[in-house]
């Protein structure tokens, strides 16, 4: 999308007279930014009755249409549900591999790493060959590989499989999120709806991952919640075959080795090769220098090269035609702050769901069927959480969604943090568990539907890498930093006295992350979207209907 085509879309999110030139800060200033949002973007009574709309063309009838909504919801659940079914069984494989906390953290965080920094060139790749048989190979390796997990014998086998486990996950989603964007074109209920269904595959992934792992290590062993992974994907493959359409990027009369040649010519293997050792680099040195020590000599070489690597990605991608992140999008005001302002939220969400696991099996003693179950009103909450927030995305002003969520993300890992081993379960673990979801499904609801318009629908894949590289990658590093906090604390008399104290801290890293969003929100100009809307023509006078059913 060029620069016009931002300003273009920019232009479809109404503003106030003077509000984008003076922006206000604190929470006073995002209420007073939704209700002026409000007036500004007030849609006529006839545009919010939206119509139930038409099946897209590319689906034969309508169980299809539902198989490739389930599959794309599943595709966006893949990672987190791997992510969920190894956090609470981490002390186990621990246990029997002999891994030290710094292995065990990198079972959950070397999936979410790769998943990041493989996803950009992925979500190209996928635009440039074709959607359909990227995601198939993803299901395919994914089934594959989960199935190996199960056989570890050592640490280095069980973290460097979860990687390429977390490889084969990243191979789905931007398919996935490239096909719906492209079949979902007109504003309607039923867009809506699929895109609701879409949004709750990354925050409930990681909950129903944990209660299928319970059951089959309750069952059987911790192996066999690999196992079970493998066979869920193995039937969800299947099912693939028959349901994902062919929405492909490129013409479809286009010969293969013409795709081949324009793939070689313009894929960009050198922002891939960047962005994989420099976010490689800097997870692995903020997770091992806690037990190495910050300043080993090989921790601060990896930290430096990282960072040297993203700041010559950053560079390259100004300068190559045809870029893994193209930087014109960032122009995107609300574009950028969205990201921003979810991103520490859900690094917040994942760092306090690996640590609750834990602590639930280290200091609560429960078995990993008992940890499924306890959080399993997360699980029901987050659908219901979930099919509201579909429900209003259309009639609430998406900058109060933002901020309620955010505000849903620091009350519950405030609770975590202040919890005892033998506190109630009701009073604290229950109600952070119910309450943090509310954010994970209002804020990735607003961010799906503004991310997947920003960029045209020959490039929705790369749309869906850019933002689930950024989520991955967050995952990793806020699993990384947490470790390192959790870690330094172990050691300390402090922590000789009382067991909680490294998970307390490790608890406060999260109502940190949580909190940063807040830097962010003030600065949001969102209305409601979901709708297309009538809007002026400032120059002309003349009224003009939306293209995109962004922002109105």
């Amino acid at each position: 999308m060029a620069v016009d085509d931002i300003e273009t879309h920019k232009s479809s999110v109404k503003l106030s007279p003077g509000q984008a030139e003076a922006p206000a800060s604190g929470m006073g200033s995002i209420l007073h930014s939704a209700v002026s949002d409000g007036a500004a973007t007030s849609v006529p009574a006839a545009a919010t009755k939206m119509p139930f709309g038409e099946r897209p063309a590319c689906f034969k009838n309508t169980v299809q249409e539902i198989g490739f909504v389930f599959q794309a919801t599943n595709a966006l659940a893949t990672g987190s549900f791997f992510q969920g079914a190894s956090s609470i069984i981490t002390a186990s494989i621990g246990r029997d591999l002999g891994m030290t906390q710094g292995e065990i953290t990198w079972i959950t965080a070397s999936s979410a790493l790769t998943a990041g920094a493989f996803q950009l060139g992925l979500g190209q790749l996928a635009d440039l060959l074709g959607r359909r048989p990227v995601f198939l190979a993803g299901m395919v390796s994914f089934t594959a590989f989960s199935l190996l997990v199960a056989f570890a014998q050592d640490p280095f086998w069980m973290d460097v499989v979860c990687g390429v486990v977390g490889l084969c996950s990243a191979m789905v989603v931007p398919p996935a999120i490239g096909i719906m964007g492209a079949a979902y074109t007109q504003p309607s209920k039923r867009k809506n709806l699929a895109f609701s269904a879409f949004s709750a595959g990354n925050p409930l992934g990681f909950v129903f991952g944990s209660i299928f792992s319970g059951i089959a290590t309750r069952l059987f062993n911790w192996r066999a919640a690999f196992i079970l992974i493998a066979i869920l994907w193995a039937l969800f493959t299947v099912l693939a075959i028959w349901t994902i359409p062919r929405v492909e990027a490129f013409p479809p009369e286009q010969p293969f080795k013409d795709r081949i040649k324009i793939f070689i010519k313009t894929f960009d293997s050198v922002g891939t090769v960047l962005t994989v050792f420099g976010t490689g680099l800097l997870t692995a040195g903020i997770t091992l220098a806690p037990t190495d020590g910050w300043g080993a000599a090989h921790i601060i070489a990896m930290l430096v090269i990282a960072v040297l690597l993203l700041v010559i990605f950053v560079f390259w991608e100004r300068i190559y035609s045809n870029p893994l992140m193209p930087p014109h999008i960032w122009k995107d005001r609300n574009f950028t702050l969205i990201i921003l302002a979810c991103l520490p939220g859900y690094m917040s969400f994942i760092s306090a769901q690996f640590w609750l696991s834990f602590f639930m099996q280290e200091l609560q003693h429960l078995s990993p069927l008992d940890v499924a179950v306890h959080l399993l009103p997360q699980a029901i909450a987050g659908l219901i959480y979930n099919i509201i927030a579909g429900s209003i995305l259309h009639r609430v002003n998406n900058t109060l969604l933002m901020a309620f969520g955010s505000l849903a993300y620091i009350t519950a890992n405030v609770l975590l943090s202040v919890m005892r081993p033998d506190s109630s379960y009701w009073r604290f673990i229950f109600p952070a568990l119910i309450i943090s979801v509310i954010g994970a499904d209002f804020q990735f609801n607003v961010a799906n539907m503004y991310v997947m318009q920003s960029l045209p629908s020959h490039k929705q894949a790369l749309a869906g890498g850019i933002f689930n590289t950024l989520f991955r990658l967050g995952a990793a590093v806020a699993l990384g930093a947490s470790t390192a906090v959790f870690v330094s604390a172990t050691g300390t008399a402090e922590a000789m006295a009382d067991p909680m104290v490294p998970y307390k801290k490790a608890f406060q890293v999260s109502v940190g992350l949580s909190a940063a969003s807040f830097l962010f929100l003030p600065f949001i100009r969102l209305g409601t979207q979901g709708h297309a809307s009538q809007e002026t023509d400032t120059d002309t006078g003349e009224s003009k209907k939306a293209l995109v059913d962004g922002p109105s």
